[in-house]
């Protein structure tokens, strides 16, 4: 008897350690502190965005060349390399609308 009551108490105090090896919402938010890495382009998805400029109407600089038109797009597309990577970065106007898209290459 004295051995079942000590296996009950001894396996009751081992609860909290193994309840703390159980990852939760909170564990999750506290130990995930990486910043995810910029995301790149690809010199596909470019031309892919330039060919929408006619859509969205906002002015595109790649690598120091600016895109506002479809025949800037027809005419200028293939200086773009396909196989580059690009950073993007978005200028926003006063109103806080985008005003212009910069991809520059990598």
């Amino acid at each position: 008897m004295v051995t079942a009551l000590a296996y009950t108490f001894w396996s009751m105090t081992d609860w909290p350690d193994a309840y703390e090896l159980v990852p939760s919402a909170s564990t999750v938010f506290i130990e995930e502190t990486k910043i995810p890495k910029e995301v790149t382009w690809t010199g596909n998805q470019v031309v892919a965005k330039l060919y929408r400029l006619s859509e969205e109407n906002i002015p595109i600089e790649v690598n120091g060349r600016l895109f506002q038109y479809e025949a800037d797009v027809k005419n200028f597309q293939s200086t773009i390399p396909l196989n580059a990577t690009y950073n993007k970065e978005i200028i926003l106007s006063e109103t806080g609308k985008v005003a212009k898209i910069i991809f520059t290459q990598q």
